[in-house]
């Protein structure tokens, strides 16, 4: 019995030992990679600062390989990552984003001089499936990114904007596979500009959009124009052929419920998304919710926090007008979205 019990904890200590070598060599094996990958690229010596293994998922065994390692070097004062494949050595998916300063600077660069506006922000997003900014070994420029059929996507707030500068950005100069989208945007301060094509009406977008300029799968460029009612301390913004419009109106309410705005009614008879938004002092760990009535009940859709640090409206919530005569009675209140009411 003993032998046993010797046996166990010997394969036990050998695996821990094994796994903390394995995690060493994955780590050296890592580092060698990337340092040939950059001088066999670029044509220099690079130093290595960091290397993160990543972690394996709930559905693999925790003594599989990592999928890949993230390799942090420095050049020159620039710091870089090279993302490098541990598992699949038979065909190794290199990749890094040593070139991302120049060649953001270089689109952005572009964008500024074709339109016309007071101010702008920018965010050029592009490379590997496996992460933003990432380019395998036969791109190394920019003007090399616009021969190659990776993805590009710019996406920018402009305030002050001459809409038919718009069309001066020539969508085929960055090559197949690239997206431009424009946000017009009513307010000095802009925001931050979220990851990816807007073509739409997310909530990142803010209460302040007035049209959204973007290109289709052919490169040419679509225009959407879009109405914003206020009332209160409520703001709907929606496409401008949904024709809506807001108003005052009678609800039946909970009796438990907190109110922080009137009852309104919204009306319109187009199709489109659009959301609408609150403006209540929001806390970040309080709940809202839109309360509507349907055939005699409450009803509640919770309203998330809108992104930023003090957005003039806190809360949003997506709404759809749809092209049979839409109408939609609602207030906000707060109240816990899963049942319990919250303290004043």
């Amino acid at each position: 019995m003993k032998k046993i019990w010797l046996f166990i904890l010997f394969s036990f200590l050998s695996a821990l030992l094994l796994g903390g070598c394995g995690g060493l060599t994955y780590e050296m094996k890592a580092r060698v990679t990337a340092q040939t990958y950059i001088k066999d690229k670029y044509g220099f010596d690079a130093d290595v600062t960091n290397v993160l293994l990543s972690e394996n998922s709930w559905l693999e065994f925790s003594f599989e390989p990592p999928l890949f390692a993230h390799v942090r070097m420095e050049h020159g004062g620039t710091e870089f990552d090279v993302l490098v494949p541990i598992r699949d050595n038979e065909n190794p998916m290199l990749c890094d984003n040593y070139e991302r300063g120049r060649i953001c600077a270089e689109i952005e660069s572009y964008v500024r001089t074709k339109l016309r506006c007071d101010d702008m922000a920018v965010r050029a997003d592009y490379g590997s499936n496996y992460g933003n900014h990432l380019l395998p070994m036969d791109i190394r420029s920019a003007e090399e990114l616009k021969k190659s059929a990776e993805p590009k996507t710019v996406s920018v707030f402009a305030y002050g904007l001459d809409a038919d500068s718009v069309d001066d950005i020539d969508t085929a100069v960055y090559g197949e596979n690239t997206n431009f989208s424009v946000v017009e945007w009513d307010s000095e301060k802009l925001p931050e500009v979220p990851y990816g094509l807007i073509r739409e009406l997310p909530s990142q977008c803010g209460w302040n959009v007035s049209a959204v300029h973007c290109t289709d799968n052919g490169g040419n460029w679509e225009h959407k124009r879009f109405s914003r009612v206020s009332m209160g301390n409520v703001c709907l913004v929606m496409p401008e052929e949904c024709n809506i419009t807001m108003s005052l109106s009678d609800g039946p309410g909970e009796p438990d419920d907190i109110s922080v705005t009137e009852w309104y009614t919204i009306k319109g008879f187009g199709e489109g998304y659009g959301a609408l938004y609150a403006s209540v002092g929001a806390a970040p760990d309080e709940e809202y919710c839109v309360e509507y009535a349907h055939k005699g009940k409450a009803y509640y859709e919770r309203m998330p926090h809108t992104d930023g640090d003090s957005p003039e409206y806190e809360l949003y919530s997506h709404r759809y007008c749809s092209p049979e005569n839409y109408e939609f009675t609602f207030r906000v209140v707060k109240r816990d979205f899963y049942g319990d009411m919250k303290d004043e």
